[in-house]
């Protein structure tokens, strides 16, 4: 049969992905956190997530899970701005890229720099991964910030791919209304929701007791 164009235009409707209480055990748990930097705080959908990632990091770091962060950089020399004309953005040791204050790293906490949208697209996660012992098929990755439908995708995407357990909690990542229900989407579609779910930072709980063979514990179906 021959290729047939899509149509210009396409009309569908998205039911948005309802958030699942889970129950994780904190010592096969990691929270990354992905570029929630200073540059972020002029805009209201980013503003508005950073008191369910303050809950959750709270939540997180007293039952003693990792918590990691992804901090997003650019050279002058990047592509970015030689090859596709962008403006300077996210220079180093700029205000821009600094941590906001609310979220900022404690002593310990790995902080991967990524040069691109996709934090995957450079080794230092592999290498913090494996330092801290967090492997694929029995963690969870709980993903937060922004933007969910860009760079918190990229590595929400990255981490279920190579089969983590992958959570998206709705009030700590955050894009444009449009492109998260686009993306959640996605996420919700078969070949991902048996490896990634929805919560809250409300929903997230820890218990150690949890049973490392039972992956239905870690993560609760999406539909």
């Amino acid at each position: 049969m021959a290729w047939k164009p899509l149509p210009e235009v396409v009309e569908f409707e998205i039911e948005n992905p309802k958030p699942k209480e889970v129950v994780l055990n904190p010592k096969k748990t990691a929270v990354v956190v992905v570029d929630m930097q200073k540059t972020q705080l002029s805009r209201e959908r980013a503003h508005n997530v950073i008191e369910g990632n303050e809950r959750l990091l709270e939540k997180a770091r007293e039952a003693g899970a990792k918590v990691l962060y992804v901090q997003s950089l650019r050279q002058p020399e990047s592509p970015d701005f030689t090859l596709f004309k962008m403006p300077l953005h996210l220079q180093p040791g700029t205000w821009d890229v600094e941590i906001m204050d609310e979220l900022a790293p404690q002593p310990g906490d790995p902080i991967i720099q990524k040069w691109s949208n996709d934090v995957w697209a450079w080794y230092g996660i592999e290498a913090a991964l494996e330092k801290e012992g967090i492997t694929s098929g029995d963690w969870t990755v709980i993903v937060t910030g922004v933007n969910a439908a860009a760079c918190a995708e990229a590595a929400s995407l990255g981490f279920s791919n190579r089969f983590y357990h992958t959570l998206v909690p709705l009030d700590c990542q955050v894009a444009e209304i449009d492109g998260e229900t686009r993306i959640f989407a996605l996420y919700s579609e078969p070949e991902y929701s048996n490896r990634m779910g929805f919560t809250l930072s409300s929903m997230v709980n820890f218990q150690e007791t949890v049973e490392e063979s039972a992956p239905e514990l870690l993560i609760a179906p999406t539909i």
